[in-house]
């Protein structure tokens, strides 16, 4: 899985339980703790998320990231790719 989908799955996996996901403002300091990248290498996957139009940035008190519904649509048909492919 490329860098930027990854960085995508970690921003699903946080704010998946959350009742309208697109809304929840994910931080900075939320990724660099759930992630194994460093902070620049971050800025440059969201950049191509945003770009894909799967993530949208705001810049507020800190950076706030939100995912797109079209990025929840995304990881989940990764996800569900990913278990057809492990089934015998």
């Amino acid at each position: 899985m490329q860098d930027h989908y990854s960085l995508l799955q970690t921003i699903y996996e946080i704010v998946k339980n959350d009742p309208q996901p697109e809304k929840y403002p994910c931080r900075p300091r939320e990724l660099i703790l759930r992630s194994l990248q460093e902070w620049s290498d971050i800025q440059q996957n969201l950049k191509l998320l945003e770009a894909e139009e799967l993530v949208a940035t705001e810049q507020q008190d800190t950076l706030v990231i939100r995912i797109s519904s079209k990025g929840i649509l995304l990881v989940k048909q990764q996800q569900t790719a990913a278990r057809q492919n492990s089934q015998p």
